[in-house]
């Protein structure tokens, strides 16, 4: 999703931000002002798609990372030990 205010921009104006960050995630906060109602229209439809891909993605990631631990799982599960060789007795005797 690309958004682009620019000061020309009527509708819309840049009202505030911040930026925190917790570790190896940072945060941004951003408000904006909207007094014209097509504008504000579009952004939040904008911001629902947005929302609805990443809820998409994250999901068929967790899918796939679920499947992906069942496999190895039931890999596992299908292992067998080797099989004990027989040798044959010491000093070539019969056992």
């Amino acid at each position: 999703m690309m958004l682009i205010i620019t000061p020309k921009d009527e509708g819309t104006r840049l009202k505030c931000y911040s930026a925190t960050t917790k570790g190896t995630v940072s945060i941004v906060k951003i408000e904006i002002e909207c007094t014209d109602l097509w504008e504000f229209n579009h952004l939040l439809h904008s911001l629902r798609e947005l929302d609805t891909e990443t809820k998409a993605m994250r999901a068929a990631k967790a899918a796939a990372a679920k499947q992906k631990s069942r496999k190895a799982e039931a890999q596992a599960r299908l292992a067998l030990p080797a099989p004990v060789r027989a040798l044959p007795p010491p000093n070539g005797g019969d056992a």
